[in-house]
Protein backbone atom coordinates (compact mmCIF):
# COMPACT_ATOMS: atom_id res chain seq x y z
CA UNK A 1 0.00 0.00 0.00
CA UNK A 2 1.29 3.53 -0.43
CA UNK A 3 0.01 6.60 0.87
CA UNK A 4 1.00 10.07 -0.87
CA UNK A 5 1.08 13.16 1.05
CA UNK A 6 1.71 17.31 0.20
CA UNK A 7 2.97 19.68 2.49
CA UNK A 8 4.22 22.97 1.29
CA UNK A 9 5.50 21.54 -2.01
CA UNK A 10 6.86 18.31 -0.52
CA UNK A 11 5.66 14.80 -1.53
CA UNK A 12 6.35 12.24 1.31
CA UNK A 13 5.23 8.65 0.43
CA UNK A 14 4.90 6.33 2.82
CA UNK A 15 5.75 2.38 2.09
CA UNK A 16 3.88 -0.21 4.05
CA UNK A 17 4.91 -3.77 3.81
CA UNK A 18 2.41 -6.30 5.17
CA UNK A 19 4.26 -8.79 7.77
CA UNK A 20 7.82 -6.42 7.61
CA UNK A 21 6.56 -5.63 11.66
CA UNK A 22 6.19 -9.26 12.69
CA UNK A 23 9.02 -10.47 11.04
CA UNK A 24 11.56 -7.96 12.64
CA UNK A 25 9.62 -8.87 16.35
CA UNK A 26 10.17 -12.19 15.57
CA UNK A 27 13.99 -12.41 14.63
CA UNK A 28 16.46 -10.58 16.22
CA UNK A 29 18.45 -8.99 13.21
CA UNK A 30 21.78 -7.89 15.25
CA UNK A 31 23.01 -9.52 18.39
CA UNK A 32 23.55 -13.49 18.51
CA UNK A 33 20.02 -14.55 19.38
CA UNK A 34 19.67 -15.85 15.59
CA UNK A 35 22.25 -15.08 13.22
CA UNK A 36 22.91 -15.88 9.65
CA UNK A 37 26.20 -15.23 8.17
CA UNK A 38 27.82 -14.44 4.30
CA UNK A 39 29.13 -18.28 4.46
CA UNK A 40 25.59 -19.28 4.68
CA UNK A 41 25.83 -20.81 8.04
CA UNK A 42 23.05 -19.84 10.61
CA UNK A 43 23.92 -19.25 14.73
CA UNK A 44 21.47 -19.18 17.15
CA UNK A 45 22.68 -18.18 20.54
CA UNK A 46 26.10 -16.67 18.52
CA UNK A 47 27.59 -14.50 16.14
CA UNK A 48 30.00 -16.73 14.93
CA UNK A 49 28.27 -20.52 13.50
CA UNK A 50 31.01 -22.29 12.72
CA UNK A 51 28.43 -25.11 10.55
CA UNK A 52 25.31 -24.92 8.44
CA UNK A 53 23.33 -24.62 12.31
CA UNK A 54 24.88 -23.83 15.29
CA UNK A 55 23.17 -23.56 18.85
CA UNK A 56 25.29 -22.33 21.75
CA UNK A 57 23.52 -21.71 25.19
CA UNK A 58 25.23 -21.18 28.58
CA UNK A 59 22.23 -23.20 30.73
CA UNK A 60 22.18 -27.04 32.07
CA UNK A 61 21.50 -29.28 29.39
CA UNK A 62 20.46 -27.04 26.70
CA UNK A 63 17.95 -28.80 24.70
CA UNK A 64 16.77 -28.89 21.01
CA UNK A 65 13.47 -30.41 20.77
CA UNK A 66 11.16 -32.52 17.94
CA UNK A 67 7.70 -32.66 19.41
CA UNK A 68 5.42 -34.89 17.31
CA UNK A 69 1.94 -33.47 18.44
CA UNK A 70 -0.04 -36.77 17.81
CA UNK A 71 0.96 -37.60 14.25
CA UNK A 72 1.97 -40.96 13.35
CA UNK A 73 5.46 -42.17 13.06
CA UNK A 74 6.87 -40.89 16.29
CA UNK A 75 9.28 -38.08 16.13
CA UNK A 76 11.86 -38.30 14.02
CA UNK A 77 15.23 -36.88 13.15
CA UNK A 78 16.16 -37.82 9.70
CA UNK A 79 20.07 -37.56 7.74
CA UNK A 80 20.05 -37.89 4.23
CA UNK A 81 23.12 -38.27 1.84
CA UNK A 82 22.30 -37.95 -1.94
CA UNK A 83 26.09 -38.82 -3.31
CA UNK A 84 25.47 -41.83 -1.08
CA UNK A 85 22.52 -43.11 -0.67
CA UNK A 86 22.50 -43.15 2.84
CA UNK A 87 19.17 -42.15 4.62
CA UNK A 88 19.23 -42.60 8.19
CA UNK A 89 16.57 -41.88 10.96
CA UNK A 90 16.26 -41.28 14.57
CA UNK A 91 13.28 -41.82 16.29
CA UNK A 92 11.26 -41.56 19.39
CA UNK A 93 8.44 -44.91 18.79
CA UNK A 94 5.28 -44.26 19.32
CA UNK A 95 5.26 -47.17 22.04
CA UNK A 96 7.65 -44.90 23.57
CA UNK A 97 10.97 -46.40 23.15
CA UNK A 98 13.58 -45.11 20.30
CA UNK A 99 15.17 -46.74 17.33
CA UNK A 100 17.67 -46.47 14.89
CA UNK A 101 16.56 -46.41 11.67
CA UNK A 102 19.16 -47.35 8.08
CA UNK A 103 15.54 -46.17 6.37
CA UNK A 104 17.42 -46.78 2.76
CA UNK A 105 17.34 -50.59 3.80
CA UNK A 106 14.00 -50.61 6.00
CA UNK A 107 16.24 -51.70 8.84
CA UNK A 108 16.01 -51.03 12.63
CA UNK A 109 19.28 -51.17 13.49
CA UNK A 110 19.11 -50.25 17.61
CA UNK A 111 16.02 -50.69 19.04
CA UNK A 112 15.26 -49.53 22.85
CA UNK A 113 12.01 -50.04 24.67
CA UNK A 114 10.73 -47.78 27.37
CA UNK A 115 11.21 -48.40 30.84
CA UNK A 116 14.71 -50.32 30.04
CA UNK A 117 17.10 -51.36 33.02
CA UNK A 118 20.02 -48.76 33.85
CA UNK A 119 23.50 -49.73 32.10
CA UNK A 120 22.39 -51.55 29.43
CA UNK A 121 25.43 -50.70 28.16
CA UNK A 122 28.31 -48.52 29.67
CA UNK A 123 31.38 -47.54 27.64
CA UNK A 124 34.22 -46.88 29.58
CA UNK A 125 36.83 -44.71 28.69
CA UNK A 126 39.55 -47.98 29.87
CA UNK A 127 38.19 -49.92 26.64
CA UNK A 128 35.73 -52.17 28.73
CA UNK A 129 31.99 -52.27 28.00
CA UNK A 130 29.73 -52.99 30.65
CA UNK A 131 25.93 -54.88 30.44
CA UNK A 132 23.93 -54.52 33.14
CA UNK A 133 26.78 -52.42 35.20
CA UNK A 134 28.27 -49.04 35.04
CA UNK A 135 31.16 -50.14 36.66
CA UNK A 136 32.55 -53.33 34.15
CA UNK A 137 35.58 -55.13 35.46
CA UNK A 138 38.76 -53.28 34.03
CA UNK A 139 40.14 -57.19 33.21
CA UNK A 140 37.22 -57.65 30.49
CA UNK A 141 36.41 -56.23 27.62
CA UNK A 142 33.01 -56.63 27.97
CA UNK A 143 31.37 -57.28 31.39
CA UNK A 144 27.50 -58.93 31.88
CA UNK A 145 26.56 -58.52 35.32
CA UNK A 146 23.02 -59.52 36.47
CA UNK A 147 21.46 -61.85 39.32
CA UNK A 148 18.20 -63.17 36.98
CA UNK A 149 19.82 -63.92 33.04
CA UNK A 150 22.48 -65.54 31.91
CA UNK A 151 24.18 -65.59 28.30
CA UNK A 152 23.48 -66.95 25.47
CA UNK A 153 25.33 -67.69 22.68
CA UNK A 154 24.27 -68.29 19.43
CA UNK A 155 22.24 -71.52 18.85
CA UNK A 156 22.79 -73.83 15.54
CA UNK A 157 21.83 -77.08 13.97
CA UNK A 158 24.54 -80.01 13.26
CA UNK A 159 24.65 -78.30 9.91
CA UNK A 160 24.56 -74.82 10.31
CA UNK A 161 27.62 -74.90 12.32
CA UNK A 162 29.52 -77.03 9.81
CA UNK A 163 28.35 -74.77 6.93
CA UNK A 164 30.12 -71.80 8.92
CA UNK A 165 33.19 -70.51 6.57
CA UNK A 166 35.86 -69.72 7.84
CA UNK A 167 35.12 -69.88 11.23
CA UNK A 168 37.29 -67.69 13.52
CA UNK A 169 40.14 -69.99 16.94
CA UNK A 170 37.76 -69.89 19.68
CA UNK A 171 34.42 -69.57 18.26
CA UNK A 172 31.68 -70.71 20.53
CA UNK A 173 28.39 -71.94 19.35
CA UNK A 174 25.78 -74.16 20.98
CA UNK A 175 24.33 -77.31 19.06
CA UNK A 176 20.48 -77.60 18.57
CA UNK A 177 20.96 -81.04 17.23
CA UNK A 178 22.57 -83.07 20.24
CA UNK A 179 22.28 -80.21 22.85
CA UNK A 180 26.02 -79.47 23.47
CA UNK A 181 28.42 -76.70 23.40
CA UNK A 182 31.58 -76.91 20.76
CA UNK A 183 34.41 -74.86 19.95
CA UNK A 184 36.07 -74.27 17.10
CA UNK A 185 40.10 -75.26 17.27
CA UNK A 186 42.24 -73.85 14.29
CA UNK A 187 44.71 -76.69 14.58
CA UNK A 188 42.63 -79.11 14.41
CA UNK A 189 40.50 -77.86 11.96
CA UNK A 190 37.41 -79.13 13.64
CA UNK A 191 34.63 -78.25 15.87
CA UNK A 192 35.57 -79.70 19.52
CA UNK A 193 32.67 -80.37 21.64
CA UNK A 194 32.95 -79.30 25.13
CA UNK A 195 32.44 -82.48 28.00
CA UNK A 196 30.04 -81.91 30.79
CA UNK A 197 30.29 -82.46 34.17
CA UNK A 198 28.24 -84.39 35.95
CA UNK A 199 26.79 -81.39 38.14
CA UNK A 200 23.17 -80.43 37.86
CA UNK A 201 20.98 -77.05 38.44
CA UNK A 202 17.34 -77.38 38.19
CA UNK A 203 15.82 -74.30 36.79
CA UNK A 204 12.59 -73.41 38.66
CA UNK A 205 9.81 -75.33 37.44
CA UNK A 206 6.51 -73.57 35.73
CA UNK A 207 3.83 -75.33 38.05
CA UNK A 208 0.43 -75.32 36.54
CA UNK A 209 2.65 -76.41 33.20
CA UNK A 210 2.26 -80.62 32.59
CA UNK A 211 5.20 -82.54 32.18
CA UNK A 212 5.33 -85.96 29.88
CA UNK A 213 7.56 -88.58 30.92
CA UNK A 214 9.20 -91.68 28.49
CA UNK A 215 9.42 -94.11 31.53
CA UNK A 216 11.27 -96.55 30.08
CA UNK A 217 11.50 -100.06 31.92
CA UNK A 218 14.79 -100.98 33.85
CA UNK A 219 15.92 -100.00 37.38
CA UNK A 220 13.43 -97.15 38.43
CA UNK A 221 10.34 -98.21 35.95
CA UNK A 222 8.78 -101.42 36.33
CA UNK A 223 7.22 -101.27 32.80
CA UNK A 224 7.57 -98.66 29.55
CA UNK A 225 5.08 -96.61 29.01
CA UNK A 226 4.58 -92.86 28.00
CA UNK A 227 2.92 -90.27 31.04
CA UNK A 228 1.66 -86.70 31.06
CA UNK A 229 1.48 -85.38 34.81
CA UNK A 230 -0.27 -82.36 35.57
CA UNK A 231 0.91 -79.98 38.30
CA UNK A 232 -0.31 -78.01 41.06
CA UNK A 233 0.62 -75.66 43.60
CA UNK A 234 -0.77 -73.42 46.10
CA UNK A 235 -1.84 -76.33 48.17
CA UNK A 236 -3.11 -75.10 51.68
CA UNK A 237 0.56 -75.78 54.33
CA UNK A 238 2.64 -75.70 51.63
CA UNK A 239 1.61 -73.03 48.84
CA UNK A 240 4.93 -72.30 47.74
CA UNK A 241 5.72 -76.77 46.59
CA UNK A 242 4.77 -77.99 43.11
CA UNK A 243 3.18 -81.11 43.50
CA UNK A 244 1.86 -83.84 40.37
CA UNK A 245 -1.49 -84.47 40.32
CA UNK A 246 -1.85 -88.32 40.16
CA UNK A 247 0.54 -90.69 41.78
CA UNK A 248 3.74 -91.55 40.34
CA UNK A 249 3.75 -94.39 37.17
CA UNK A 250 -0.26 -93.57 37.03
CA UNK A 251 -1.47 -93.74 33.44
CA UNK A 252 -4.59 -91.76 34.51
CA UNK A 253 -6.07 -89.71 37.99
CA UNK A 254 -8.21 -91.78 39.83
CA UNK A 255 -11.91 -91.21 39.15
CA UNK A 256 -13.15 -91.36 42.92
CA UNK A 257 -11.38 -91.43 46.73
CA UNK A 258 -12.16 -95.58 45.90
CA UNK A 259 -10.92 -96.03 42.76
CA UNK A 260 -8.91 -99.77 42.61
CA UNK A 261 -7.38 -99.80 39.26
CA UNK A 262 -4.14 -100.21 38.14
CA UNK A 263 -4.23 -97.47 35.67
CA UNK A 264 -4.90 -95.10 38.76
CA UNK A 265 -2.62 -96.71 41.63
CA UNK A 266 0.45 -96.54 39.53
CA UNK A 267 3.56 -97.73 40.93
CA UNK A 268 4.80 -98.33 44.50
CA UNK A 269 8.50 -98.28 46.07
CA UNK A 270 9.95 -99.67 49.17
CA UNK A 271 11.81 -96.30 51.35
CA UNK A 272 15.19 -95.49 50.05
CA UNK A 273 14.55 -97.85 46.84
CA UNK A 274 14.90 -96.57 43.49
CA UNK A 275 12.96 -99.71 41.66
CA UNK A 276 9.46 -99.55 41.46
CA UNK A 277 6.89 -101.96 41.06
CA UNK A 278 3.58 -102.57 38.82
CA UNK A 279 0.68 -104.23 40.14
CA UNK A 280 -1.83 -105.66 38.23
CA UNK A 281 -4.22 -107.47 40.94
CA UNK A 282 -2.43 -110.51 40.33
CA UNK A 283 1.18 -110.12 39.14
CA UNK A 284 4.26 -107.84 40.40
CA UNK A 285 6.50 -106.72 37.67
CA UNK A 286 9.28 -106.80 38.05
CA UNK A 287 8.15 -110.09 40.21
CA UNK A 288 12.03 -110.13 41.36
CA UNK A 289 12.93 -111.52 44.90
CA UNK A 290 11.22 -109.32 47.69
CA UNK A 291 13.54 -107.56 50.47
CA UNK A 292 11.89 -108.25 53.03
CA UNK A 293 13.70 -106.23 55.66
CA UNK A 294 15.97 -102.66 55.61
CA UNK A 295 17.48 -101.92 58.51
CA UNK A 296 19.38 -98.69 57.32
CA UNK A 297 19.80 -95.65 59.18
CA UNK A 298 19.11 -92.69 56.43
CA UNK A 299 16.15 -90.85 55.09
CA UNK A 300 15.30 -91.41 51.52
CA UNK A 301 18.56 -90.81 49.43
CA UNK A 302 18.73 -88.81 46.52
CA UNK A 303 19.92 -90.91 44.24
CA UNK A 304 17.72 -93.49 44.94
CA UNK A 305 14.71 -90.70 44.85
CA UNK A 306 12.59 -92.27 41.92
CA UNK A 307 11.03 -88.12 41.62
CA UNK A 308 14.39 -86.93 40.62
CA UNK A 309 14.96 -89.87 38.48
CA UNK A 310 11.81 -89.93 36.23
CA UNK A 311 10.31 -86.17 36.05
CA UNK A 312 14.44 -84.58 36.60
CA UNK A 313 16.26 -82.14 38.84
CA UNK A 314 14.82 -80.52 40.83
CA UNK A 315 11.56 -83.36 41.48
CA UNK A 316 12.19 -84.98 45.10
CA UNK A 317 9.28 -87.40 47.51
CA UNK A 318 8.07 -84.76 50.06
CA UNK A 319 9.34 -85.02 53.87
CA UNK A 320 7.17 -86.02 56.82
CA UNK A 321 6.93 -82.48 57.74
CA UNK A 322 5.74 -81.13 54.27
CA UNK A 323 2.90 -84.36 54.52
CA UNK A 324 2.34 -82.55 58.26
CA UNK A 325 1.74 -79.30 57.47
CA UNK A 326 -0.36 -80.23 54.15
CA UNK A 327 -2.71 -82.46 56.67
CA UNK A 328 -3.08 -79.81 59.24
CA UNK A 329 -3.37 -76.42 57.27
CA UNK A 330 -6.18 -78.75 54.71
CA UNK A 331 -8.10 -80.04 57.66
CA UNK A 332 -7.43 -83.53 56.63
CA UNK A 333 -9.68 -86.00 59.15
CA UNK A 334 -10.42 -89.03 57.05
CA UNK A 335 -10.26 -89.71 53.09
CA UNK A 336 -12.71 -86.78 51.73
CA UNK A 337 -9.97 -83.95 52.58
CA UNK A 338 -7.17 -86.25 50.34
CA UNK A 339 -9.56 -86.66 47.61
CA UNK A 340 -11.39 -83.30 47.64
CA UNK A 341 -8.27 -81.44 47.75
CA UNK A 342 -6.15 -80.45 44.54
CA UNK A 343 -3.87 -83.05 44.88
CA UNK A 344 -6.52 -85.41 44.08
CA UNK A 345 -5.28 -88.53 46.74
CA UNK A 346 -7.29 -91.85 46.83
CA UNK A 347 -6.89 -95.16 47.67
CA UNK A 348 -4.17 -96.97 45.77
CA UNK A 349 -3.17 -99.34 48.54
CA UNK A 350 0.40 -100.91 49.30
CA UNK A 351 2.39 -103.70 48.58
CA UNK A 352 3.13 -105.74 52.22
CA UNK A 353 6.53 -105.79 53.72
CA UNK A 354 6.60 -109.46 53.99
CA UNK A 355 5.69 -110.60 50.90
CA UNK A 356 5.34 -108.18 48.60
CA UNK A 357 1.43 -108.86 47.90
CA UNK A 358 -1.05 -106.30 46.97
CA UNK A 359 -3.71 -105.25 49.72
CA UNK A 360 -5.95 -102.37 50.52
CA UNK A 361 -6.15 -100.87 47.15
CA UNK A 362 -9.57 -98.93 47.02
CA UNK A 363 -9.72 -98.69 50.73
CA UNK A 364 -6.50 -97.18 52.04
CA UNK A 365 -3.83 -94.78 50.96
CA UNK A 366 -0.31 -95.13 51.67
CA UNK A 367 1.85 -92.21 50.36
CA UNK A 368 5.96 -92.21 51.31
CA UNK A 369 7.57 -89.30 52.73
CA UNK A 370 11.07 -89.11 52.46
CA UNK A 371 12.12 -89.05 56.23
CA UNK A 372 12.41 -92.16 58.28
CA UNK A 373 11.48 -93.05 62.17
CA UNK A 374 13.51 -93.36 64.85
CA UNK A 375 13.41 -97.27 64.76
CA UNK A 376 15.20 -96.90 61.04
CA UNK A 377 13.31 -100.06 60.16
CA UNK A 378 10.63 -98.18 59.77
CA UNK A 379 9.65 -94.50 57.57
CA UNK A 380 6.82 -92.23 57.58
CA UNK A 381 4.40 -91.62 55.26
CA UNK A 382 0.63 -90.68 54.69
CA UNK A 383 -2.00 -92.79 55.38
CA UNK A 384 -5.70 -92.74 55.08
CA UNK A 385 -9.27 -94.08 54.92
CA UNK A 386 -12.99 -93.27 55.16
CA UNK A 387 -12.29 -92.71 59.45
CA UNK A 388 -8.39 -91.78 59.72
CA UNK A 389 -5.89 -89.76 58.38
CA UNK A 390 -2.64 -89.06 59.90
CA UNK A 391 1.05 -89.74 60.04
CA UNK A 392 2.11 -93.01 60.68
CA UNK A 393 5.10 -95.15 60.43
CA UNK A 394 5.43 -98.26 58.19
CA UNK A 395 8.57 -100.98 57.63
CA UNK A 396 10.52 -99.75 55.03
CA UNK A 397 10.67 -103.16 53.23
CA UNK A 398 6.55 -102.39 52.47
CA UNK A 399 6.03 -100.47 48.73
CA UNK A 400 3.89 -97.56 48.96
CA UNK A 401 2.49 -94.95 46.74
CA UNK A 402 4.95 -91.68 45.78
CA UNK A 403 3.79 -87.88 45.06
CA UNK A 404 6.50 -86.18 43.73
CA UNK A 405 7.11 -82.18 44.91
CA UNK A 406 9.25 -79.44 43.24
CA UNK A 407 10.17 -76.48 45.25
Amino acid sequence: MTTKMTITGIVIIWLFCPGLKEARGQWAYNGNHIYNTNAGNVGIGTSTPASLLYVAKNMTEPTITIRNLGGSGGATFSMIDDASGADWKFKATLTGGFKIRDNASALDILSIDPNSFANAIYIKNTGNIGIGTATPDNSALVDMTSTSKGFQPPQMTQAQIASISSPANGLLVFCTTDEKFYIYISNANAWKELLFGTGTIAPPFPCGNSITVNHVAGNVAPVTKTVTYGTVNNIPGETARCWITRNLGADNQATAVSDATEASAGWYWQFNRIQGYKHDGTTRTPNTTWITWSYENFDWQSNNDPCMSELGPGWRLPASSEWGNVIAAGGWTDWNGPWNSALKLHAAGRLYGDNGTLNFRGSRGFYWSSTQDSFISDGWYLLFNNTGCSMYYEMKASALSIRCINN
